[in-house]
This record gives structure tokens, C-alpha cells and sequence, in this order.
């Protein structure tokens, strides 16, 4: 089949959502399949699809800016012109990997005939009336946790157009170190501290807030630690701005100033390599206050043999509960956090054992292979059904 995979900005600044979406389109042109990306913005890993998409395809935007006349008159041109561009087959198929493309998604697949897919890698609450014509048009839908369907079925979306996939890494890629120690050397980081890993977006809703003060708590123990965040800001598409990113992130530095904390803390900023950080690590913290659709850090951080302390909110808890319900914290309790981490911190020497049934988790429950199988499933189905 011939996959045309609409995305805003292929960047793994971004998060986890663009990073799922270049290794389902990589690990099924492995299949045989025709990928052709088309996207708005340009970010990182447009190199990493270069080595396997059959075509890139830049286009301006996928829906009007504005509710001005002559915004609208524009779009409508803008759209003719791109639609045109984009290379269409019989078994062609449209993978809209977040709502903002779906309403232009909607237009490419009545114009052209094809089939339409959308993604669901966020709750429905973040969903935009505006984009309902477009969602009605979709045939089929992946959610990527029952947490994540329920939400949009609550909106309308019917229960039977809804198949849940849960996400997938490459277990290979995330391994288990020979020797954490010489990872820790590598990176420069002591051998006697407690390491506490955060890796993701900087903002309110992930609760870096509450982590810098569970972690606060922590060292009040008398707890040899050090704390590791690794990721930008990235703030809601409302407030985003490269001045507003800096402010964010200079509150952060003067929260832990505050604390008394920041000679214990690292910003790291962007890290390429996340899984040396993981395998280095002791605890990684997912301390989300909103709904989580997924969570892609804890199985990366599990596969690679590290606990994940996590907020038992959104799609998370499908991930954690039937291992470890005690790893799940209340969202937003720094205290409840800090308890947490105390009961964990001593696992190499008190249960070794974690390592290998973290990694046996997610190679059991979460490979990159079983959601693959998941969605090319699902996307043949669609395409036999329309034929």
C-alpha cells in the first residue's frame, strides 16, 4: 500500500508523537510499503525520512488561519495547489498523525478517492470544533490506549470506528547496559549519586514543578541525588514563543534555586541520545498533571532496565498498573512523589532482578513489532473495505 502521512513538524524536539510517527512509517517501508510524507514545518528528523520515503512533500498549512474572507479565498487555492502535488494510487491511504491535519486530510481523500485515517495520539478534550467537518470524514480511527478512545467516543467519535494500538519501541535500540557505571562515566556523572531522570517537553502540564519539589524533599532525607531533566520548552500553542520558552525555562532554574536545590539539578535541554541517559539512571519520573495519552518515556526508560515513577492519570496507568501500581503517584502530590522515590531509590542492591522484569515488560507488552502488526492491520482493512 501507499501510506501518504500527513504531519505538522517532523521533530523530535517535539516529543513523542512526531518520534512514533517516523518509526511506524520506517518499520512498514521495511514492509514493503510506500511511504510519502507530506508536512508544514521543517524539523530533525525530515533526514531520518529521506532514507525511506518514497516522497516529501511541503506544504503550507492545513487549515486557515483565520476566519477572514480572503484568508479562507487563499487556503481554498493553496489546498487545489497542494492536493495536486501529492501522489495518489489505488491502494493509497491517508494517516493523519494529529488532529490539525484531519480537515485538510477530509478534503485530499474526497478529491482523490482515498480512504482516511486518524491517529490518535492526544484526548479528545484538545480537540477544536473547527475541525469536525474532517472528522466525520475519517474512516477509521487508532487510539493509541483505552484511555485515549474513551475520550473521543465521549465527543461523538463512534466506539466501533475506534481500534486501540498501543505504542511500540525498538527494543533493540533500548537495551539493558553491561555496566551502568561506565555509562555514568561516559556521561560524566558520579558513581555514588542517586540519579533521577526526567526526559520530555518542558511545561506545566508535564509537572516539572512538582517533581523539582518532590525531589527537593527527597534531599531533605539526607539523599545523595542528583536530578537530570532533559528536554526544551514547549509551551501550548496559545502562549508559544521563543521569549516565552525562555522565560519558562529561567522559572524552572529559579524554582530550583528557590528549593535550595539547583546544585543538585542538571537542565540538560535537548538530548539526541536519551538512552545512554536511561541506562545511566536510576529512577526516571513521569510526573504529568494531564491526561497522558500514552507515555512513551516509560517504556524507552523500562526497556532499557530503569523503574519509572509515574502520575496514575490518562493513558499511563494501562502501562504501569499491571506491573507496578505502587510506581503510580498522584498527579500533582510532591510529597506522595517523594515516598516514591524513597521506596525505590535502593532497588540495585535490594532488587537487581528489576532491571530484567522492566525490560521483560515492554518486550512483552510494548515491542515496535507488535504495534506495527496492530496498525498495518487495521490500515489493510480499511483499504480492502473501500475497494
Amino acid at each position: 500500500m501507499r501510506i501518504i502521512a500527513l504531519e505538522r513538524e517532523p521533530s523530535s524536539v517535539l516529543g513523542g508523537q512526531e518520534l512514533n510517527l517516523v518509526e511506524i512509517c520506517s518499520s512498514l517501508a521495511k514492509r514493503g510499503h510506500q511511504i510519502n510524507l507530506v508536512y508544514t514545518n521543517e524539523g530533525d528528523l525530515l533526514d531520518n525520512y529521506q532514507k525511506f520515503c518514497n516522497s516529501l512533500v511541503k506544504i503550507s498549512r492545513y487549515a486557515p488561519q483565520r476566519k477572514r474572507l480572503t484568508e479562507i479565498l487563499d487556503f481554498v487555492k493553496d489546498i487545489a495547489k497542494n492536493v495536486r502535488k501529492i501522489p495518489v494510487s489505488q491502494d493509497s491511504i491517508i494517516f493523519c498523525n494529529d488532529f490539525s491535519s484531519v480537515f485538510f486530510g477530509s478534503i485530499l481523500s474526497a478529491f482523490r478517492g482515498v480512504p482516511l485515517i486518524h491517529y490518535m495520539q492526544l484526548p479528545g478534550y484538545e480537540f477544536k470544533i473547527k475541525w469536525r467537518p474532517g472528522l466525520d470524514a475519517v474512516n477509521q480511527f487508532i487510539a493509541v490506549s483505552n484511555q485515549t478512545k474513551d475520550s473521543w467516543v465521549k465527543l461523538g467519535v463512534p466506539e466501533k470506528k475506534v481500534n486501540v494500538v498501543y505504542n511500540g519501541i525498538d527494543t533493540e535500540k533500548f537495551n539493558l547496559s553491561e555496566n551502568f557505571l561506565a555509562e555514568r562515566s561516559t556521561l560524566g556523572i558520579s558513581e555514588q549519586e542517586t540519579i533521577v531522570l526526567y526526559v520530555g517537553r518542558l511545561n506545566r502540564d508535564k509537572g516539572i514543578e512538582v517533581l523539582l519539589r518532590a525531589f527537593a524533599l527527597v534531599l531533605q532525607n539526607g539523599v545523595n541525588a542528583r536530578l537530570l531533566v532533559a528536554g526544551n520548552p514547549v509551551l501550548g500553542p496559545e502562549e508559544d514563543s521563543p521569549e516565552a520558552r525562555d522565560k519558562y525555562k529561567r522559572y524552572l532554574e529559579q524554582l530550583a534555586t528557590d528549593l535550595d536545590i539547583r546544585k543538585h539539578v542538571s537542565f540538560l535541554g535537548h538530548v539526541a541520545n536519551t538512552k545512554a541517559l536511561y541506562q545511566a539512571s536510576d529512577i526516571t519520573v513521569v510526573p504529568s498533571t494531564w491526561n497522558e495519552p500514552f507515555g512513551r518515556v516509560i517504556i524507552e526508560s523500562m526497556a532499557c532496565g530503569t523503574p519509572a515513577i509515574c502520575s496514575r492519570i490518562g493513558g499511563i496507568v494501562e502501562i504501569v498498573k499491571p506491573f507496578k501500581e505502587n510506581w503510580l503517584v498522584e498527579p500533582g502530590n510532591e510529597t506522595e512523589l517523594m515516598n516514591a522515590l524513597m521506596q525505590i531509590k535502593d532497588w540495585r542492591g535490594k532488587e537487581p532482578e528489576l532491571r530484567q522484569d522492566c525490560r521483560n515488560h515492554v518486550v512483552n507488552n510494548f515491542s515496535s513489532e507488535k504495534m506495527i502488526n496492530g496498525i498495518e492491520k487495521v490500515l489493510l482493512n480499511v483499504i480492502e473495505k473501500c475497494h
